[in-house]
C-alpha cells in the first residue's frame, strides 16, 4: 500500500510524521513501548484519520497530531482547481509528489536512529511541497510549478522545482521538442535569452562585484546551460492576458543552479514573441496574448 497516495486528493495541507502516526496508518505492528508523552497539536486542516484517506479531509475539518518523537514531516499543497483536471493529468502531477517521500522517510528515520546511537542532538526533516498551475485555466496548453522545500538538519533548507506541461485536449504532456520544430536551433536561442535575462539579475543582485560579464557566465550559468539539453526542458507554460492562451515560457533556477545558495531563487520569463519564429506548427497558434508572470 503506497501510504502517501494521493490519486483522490484535495487542495488540503498534509501534516504526516515518519513515527506513531505514520506507522499506524500504513499498518504496521503497533510499539510494544507507550508512546512517548510528548505531543504537539499541529492546527493544519487534515485529520488523524487513515493516510490512505488523509488528504481527502475537507478544508478546517480536524487536526494532526503529531508525536514529539517525530523523525520527519511532510506537508503537501496541489492546486486549487486539481479535482477539475483531466484524469491522465491529476495522476502525473499525483504521482510527482508522491516521488521520493518513501525514500525521504526512510532517511530520516535512518538519521534519527544514528543520532541517537552516537548521542547527538536530532533536528526532524520536513519536506514541504506545493504544486501551483503556471498556465492558462482554458484552452490547450497549460503549466504547473512544484516546489520542493527540503530540511535534513542542516544549516538551512534545499530547494527544488519541478515541472509539467500539459495538453489539456489530448489529456497527455507537452515537451520541449513537440513546441518547437528545431529543437537545437530553439535550444540556441532560449539559450542566449536565458544568459541575458540571467546576467541581468545577477548584476542587480550581486551588486559591486568586480567580476567581468564573462566571468559571472562561466562561473555558473555557461555550465548550467551547457550541461545538457535536460534543462531546457524544465520550463513551465505560462498565462496569458488572454485566458486561452501561452503567453510564453517561465524558467524557475533553484539554489546552486546558476548561482550561489545567497543569490536564492532565479526565474526568467521569456514571452513568446522572443521565439515565435522557433515555434511548430503543433501548437504555435496557441500562444498569444502578453505574458503574465507568476
Amino acid at each position: 500500500m503506497n501510504c502517501l497516495s494521493v490519486s483522490n486528493w484535495t487542495p488540503t495541507f498534509a501534516w504526516l510524521s515518519a513515527g506513531i502516526v505514520l506507522l499506524v496508518g500504513c499498518g504496521a505492528e503497533p510499539a510494544n513501548e507507550p508512546a512517548p508523552p510528548s505531543t504537539r497539536v499541529d492546527e493544519r486542516p487534515v485529520g488523524t484519520q487513515d493516510l490512505d484517506n488523509a488528504f481527502a479531509t475537507p478544508p478546517g475539518e480536524g487536526i494532526a497530531i503529531v508525536n514529539g518523537s517525530q523523525a520527519a514531516a511532510i506537508n503537501v499543497t496541489m492546486p486549487d482547481d486539481f479535482d477539475s483536471l483531466p484524469q491522465n493529468l491529476r495522476d502525473e502531477l499525483s504521482a510527482r509528489a508522491n516521488a521520493g517521500t518513501e525514500a525521504f522517510i526512510a532517511a530520516a528515520e535512518a538519521d534519527q536512529e544514528s543520532a541517537r546511537n552516537e548521542g547527538f542532538e536530532f533536528r526532524p526533516h520536513a519536506l514541504d511541497v506545493v504544486w501551483k498551475r503556471s498556465g492558462p485555466t482554458e484552452g490547450v496548453l497549460t503549466g504547473f510549478v512544484g516546489t520542493y522545500t527540503i530540511y535534513t538538519g542542516g544549516a538551512h533548507p534545499n530547494l527544488s522545482f519541478d515541472k509539467v506541461n500539459w495538453d489539456v485536449e489530448a489529456d497527455q504532456p507537452v515537451s520541449f521538442e513537440d513546441i518547437f520544430d528545431d529543437a537545437d536551433a530553439a535550444h540556441a536561442r532560449i539559450s542566449d535569452l536565458l544568459k541575458t535575462r540571467l546576467l541581468a539579475q545577477k548584476r542587480e543582485r550581486l551588486g559591486d562585484t568586480e567580476s567581468s560579464d564573462e566571468e559571472i557566465l562561466e562561473t555558473w550559468v555557461d555550465p548550467a546551460l551547457e550541461a545538457g539539453s535536460a534543462l531546457f526542458d524544465h520550463f513551465s507554460i505560462a498565462a496569458s492576458t488572454e485566458p486561452d492562451k501561452a503567453g510564453g515560457i517561465v524558467y524557475h533556477f533553484a539554489p546552486y543552479e546558476v548561482g550561489a545558495y545567497a543569490e536564492g531563487v532565479y526565474v526568467v520569463s521569456l514571452p513568446y514573441g522572443e521565439f515565435e519564429d522557433f515555434l511548430g506548427e503543433a501548437y504555435g497558434e496557441d500562444f498569444g496574448g502578453e505574458l503574465l508572470a507568476p
